[in-house]
This record gives C-alpha cells, sequence and structure tokens, in this order.
C-alpha cells in the first residue's frame, strides 16, 4: 500500500469541512479577547448552539488533521487516543442537534450549552467540575434516534441498538487514552522484539491505521452535514461550490 497516497486521499477528504468551518465561523460574531485567571483568552460575547458547534467541529477537524500527521510517522497508538477526542466531540454534536423535540432532551439541550460556555476560566484552586453530560445519556439520546431511523428502512429484529453500537466505539478508543494493557503490549513487536517508541511506520499497522481512519473521516463528514442542516445553514454553503456539492453527496448518501 501506499501510504502517502492514502493519507493525500484522506485529507483531501477533509478539504470541504475545512472550507465549511472557515464559513460558518465568518458567519458568527467573532471572539473577543477579554481578561481572563491567566491572563487575556480569546472568549464569545453571548455563545450559543451554533458557537457550541462550531468549536466542536473545530476541535474534531484539527485532531483529525493531526492523527493523519502522526499515521504519516507510524504512531498507531496516537492515532487511535486522538480518534477517541473525535469520536466525543461528534456525538456531542449530534446530540445537541438531535431532532427530538421532546421537553427533556430540548432542556437538557439547554442546560448543557449553558453549563458549557460558563466553564469560562481556568483557576488551579477551583474544585474539579464533573462533565456537563454523560456520554452515557448522549449515546442513548442519538441511539434511539437512529434506531427509529433505521425502522423506516429495516426489520430491528436482532439488531444491535445504535446505543450499544455508540458506547462499545466510545469504549475501544478510551482504551487508548487509559493506556489499558492490550493497546499498551501492541507497541511491542519484531525480530528481535522491542518497544516501538518512534511509530511503527513500514509494518503492516500502516494498513491497520488507514483502515481506522477512513470512516471516523466519513462519520465525521456525515455529522458536519446533519450539522448544517439541523442548523439550517443552507445560505450559506451556497456561497462556496465545493462545500455546496459536498453537502449534496451528503444528503444524497
Amino acid at each position: 500500500m501506499d501510504m502517502n497516497a492514502a493519507l493525500q486521499r484522506l485529507q483531501e477528504e477533509l478539504e470541504p469541512l475545512e472550507r465549511l468551518v472557515r464559513l460558518f465561523s465568518a458567519s458568527l460574531d467573532q471572539p473577543k479577547l477579554v481578561a481572563t485567571g491567566d491572563g487575556r483568552s480569546y472568549r464569545y460575547e453571548h455563545p450559543n448552539i451554533h458557537h457550541f458547534c462550531l468549536l466542536k467541529a473545530a476541535v474534531a477537524l484539527t485532531t483529525l488533521n493531526a492523527a493523519i500527521e502522526l499515521a504519516r510517522l507510524g504512531y498507531i497508538f496516537q492515532v487511535n487516543a486522538l480518534i477517541r477526542v473525535v469520536v466525543e466531540c461528534n456525538t456531542h454534536l449530534e446530540f445537541v442537534v438531535d431532532p427530538s423535540r421532546d421537553a427533556e432532551h430540548v432542556g437538557r439541550v439547554e442546560r448543557y450549552i449553558k453549563a458549557y460556555f460558563a466553564d469560562y476560566d481556568r483557576d488551579p484552586s477551583a474544585p474539579f467540575q464533573k462533565p456537563p453530560i454523560k456520554q452515557g445519556t448522549v449515546n442513548a439520546t442519538i441511539g434511539k434516534t437512529l434506531d427509529e431511523i433505521a425502522a423506516q428502512f429495516e426489520e430491528l429484529e436482532g439488531r444491535k441498538p445504535a446505543a450499544e453500537a455508540y458506547f462499545s466505539i466510545y469504549r475501544a478508543f478510551s482504551n487508548f487514552i487509559h493506556a489499558r494493557y492490550p493497546e499498551s503490549i501492541d507497541l511491542y513487536g519484531n525480530r528481535p522484539g522491542y518497544f516501538h517508541t518512534h511509530g511503527m511506520s513500514g509494518t503492516r499497522k500502516d494498513e491497520e491505521m488507514i483502515a481506522t481512519l477512513e470512516p471516523v473521516i466519513g462519520t465525521t463528514s456525515n455529522v458536519f452535514g446533519h450539522m448544517v442542516s439541523a442548523l439550517k445553514q443552507h445560505g450559506l454553503i451556497s456561497s462556496d461550490p465545493v462545500v455546496a456539492a459536498w453537502h449534496r453527496d451528503r444528503v444524497n448518501f
């Protein structure tokens, strides 16, 4: 396999997403430099769901770019750890734009976004704050919606609930964050054996990295497409033919 060609193809798949983030950012009020505990930092003056989605999208995108660069050098463990960040960004994006009009869900989203932006400063002496939303709640909500959509097109008998699939994916990549035993020992190999502390480029792990990155980038593209539709940003993307064509492909996928 030509690793550079494969990574270049993945990088090209991110190009419409890069352009979308730039368009989305330019359409919103820009963050301003304000005084914070550690000096001056950028903050939004009146953030809302649009700013939340922009931030999650930007983090997912820059993390995928970083993962591609690490894959180029063969750092498969670190690629998988970064994908855990992408998975969380994607699922939380899906959660806040979920089409459910259930009053409990709508209220939960409002409280989540409010708590997210209330986390305004970094005071080392401040007590630890739990995340404003549990991942299990996120998985259950978006999983329920996916199951309802699937029920319109296929039989659900014997089908694994989507919430369980989301949990399995999240747990699999979390194992790298926590450096669990099977994931860590996988750095060992070759003859004579040694720990690959400078990447595993040129080994069978190259193909494994591409096989891991491909569906994650595809999912991210789908999530961004859903975000555009849910936030009714069709007019925004029409100004860029590359982004407009990408979104048409996502909608018709």
